[in-house]
C-alpha cells in the first residue's frame, strides 16, 4: 500500500485479512521453516511513508494489533522533499510530454500516449528531476508541500512495537536505469542513514517500483547482500513459498476495492498482471518500447 485515505475501507480490509490469515511480522519469513501449506501467513507493507499511514492506517493497526513494515527514504525524511512521482501529481501531462520530447529522444506523441509515469521511469533520477525543474520554471509552479511522515512520526510508529522500518533508497530511482556507482549509493547509503535515524539495524528493503528484471536485477541483489539485508520486496504479485528468492520477495497490492474484488485479486496471484492488462499495454511493455527509442535511436 501507499496512500490510505479511507479508514472504514482499511479497517474492513484488515479485519477480513485477520479472519483469513495469520498476521505476522516480516521477520517470520526470514526462516523458511515457518512456511507451511497448513497455515496462511500474511504481512502488510507500506511504501514511501505517506502521512496517511500515520493518520489513517496506524490507528487501525494499533486497534487490531496488526504488525506491518513501512519502507521509507532517509533523505526525504531529513530534507522534507517529496518523491518525484508525488511532485508531478496534477501536472499538465501535455506540457510534461513536450518537455520530455524536447529534452530526450522520446517522441511527443509517444510521451503523451504512454503517460508520464511510464515515460519518466525510463530515465535516471537526475534526468527526472531535471524535467520537473523545467516544468516548474516554465509554468511558475512551486514545489508541493511535504506529504510524508517526519522522523518523530516514524519513530512513534516504530516504538509501538508493531511497525518495522525498512529502506526504500534515497530518492526512489528505477535502480536498473542508474550507473553502478549511483545504484550502490542509493541502496547502501539509504540503509546506513536510515539505521542512524531510527537507531536500529535495517534488515529489509523495498525496490522502487519493484518489477523484477525491469526495475532491478542481480546487481541490486548483490549490493543488498553486501549490506546485510535479509529480505528485499518486489511488486511481483505472487505467493511466498519455500522456493522464493528472499531478494525478490513477492507482494500483492491491495489499495482499493471491496472484499470480493480483493479475494479475486489474491486468488489470481501472479496471473493478476495478465488479467488487468488484457485490453491495454502493460507498464512493462510500454517501458520496453520506450527504452528502445531511448537507446537505439
Amino acid at each position: 500500500m501507499h496512500v490510505v485515505d479511507n479508514p472504514q475501507w482499511f479497517e474492513h480490509t484488515v479485519l477480513w485479512l485477520k479472519s483469513n490469515y495469520t498476521m505476522v511480522s516480516l521477520s517470520v519469513f526470514e526462516d523458511k521453516k515457518n512456511y507451511s501449506k497448513r497455515q496462511s501467513l500474511c504481512h502488510l507493507t507500506f511504501d514511501d511513508g505517506d502521512l496517511t499511514f500515520y493518520t489513517v492506517a496506524f490507528p487501525v493497526l494499533k486497534k487490531h494489533n496488526v504488525p506491518v513494515t513501512i519502507f521509507v527514504s532517509p533523505e526525504k525524511i531529513v530534507s522534507h522533499k517529496n518523491f518525484w512521482f508525488q511532485e508531478i501529481e496534477g501536472y499538465d501531462t501535455v506540457k510534461m510530454a513536450e518537455i520530455v520530447s524536447n529534452n530526450s529522444l522520446i517522441p511527443f506523441e509517444m510521451a503523451k500516449e504512454y503517460g508520464m509515469h511510464a515515460v519518466l521511469k525510463c530515465f535516471e533520477i537526475e534526468k527526472i528531476n531535471e524535467f520537473i525543474k523545467i516544468y516548474q520554471t516554465h509554468t511558475d509552479t512551486p514545489p508541493k508541500e511535504f506529504r510524508n511522515m517526519n522522523l518523530d512520526e516514524i519513530l512513534d510508529a516504530k516504538n509501538s512495537g508493531l511497525v518495522t522500518i525498512g529502506a526504500h533508497t534515497l530518492s526512489h530511482p528505477i535502480l536498473d536505469n542508474e550507473t553502478d556507482e549511483k545504484c550502490e549509493q542509493e541502496i547502501a547509503v539509504s540503509i546506513l542513514k536510515l539505521s542512524e535515524l531510527i537507531n536500529e539495524e535495517v534488515r529489509y528493503f523495498a525496490y522502487p517500483n519493484g518489477i523484477p528484471n525491469l526495475d532491478f536485477g542481480e546487481r541490486e541483489k548483490e549490493i543488498l547482500r553486501e549490506n546485510h539485508i535479509k529480505i528485499a520486496v518486489s511488486t511481483e504479485p505472487n505467493f511466498a513459498t519455500k522456493r522464493i528468492d528472499e531478494f525478490a520477495f513477492p507482494r500483492k497490492g491491495i489499495t482499493y476495492g471491496n472484499i470480493r474484488f480483493i479475494k479475486f485479486k489474491l486468488f489470481l496471484g501472479k496471473s493478476w498482471n495478465f488479467v488487468k492488462n488484457i485490453q491495454k499495454l502493460s507498464e512493462r511493455r510500454k517501458r520496453e518500447i520506450l527504452r528502445k527509442k531511448l537507446y537505439l535511436c
